[in-house]
């Protein structure tokens, strides 16, 4: 794990035993921990990358009484517009966090905003 890797281990409220058994054999690239997140749980958004050259966004979702996680999927796109149709998408129905998504996509969070905001 990358610099992220001290903020894991000491600010956020999930383990490294919970981390691993949803990223399971992947590196860890980037977190984004949110300690209120759309949802009202706080999230930790994991961009995970494979042996096979793939990558996943894992979220963590922590609703106090119980820690969920789940896969986002990712829809195949080609081209900037499909791309910020996904972008859009991701955001949208999947509240994942405009920081995250700048990452994950290798942009800026002001050109997510953008993006988001269709301008």
């Amino acid at each position: 794990m990358q610099s992220g890797e001290s903020m894991v281990k000491e600010e956020i409220p999930f383990s490294e035993k919970m981390i691993k058994k949803y990223v399971g054999d992947g590196e860890i690239e980037f977190v984004n921990y949110m300690p209120r997140s759309k949802s009202g749980a706080r999230d930790l958004e994991i961009k995970a990358i494979y042996d096979d050259g793939t990558r996943k966004i894992i979220v963590l979702h922590d609703y106090a009484a119980s820690v969920k996680g789940e896969e986002i999927a990712i829809r195949h796109f080609n081209g900037k517009e499909e791309r910020n149709a996904e972008i859009r998408r991701l955001y949208n129905e999947e509240n994942l966090s405009q920081v995250f998504l700048a990452n994950f996509f290798g942009i800026s969070q002001p050109s997510v905003s953008l993006i988001i905001n269709k301008k």
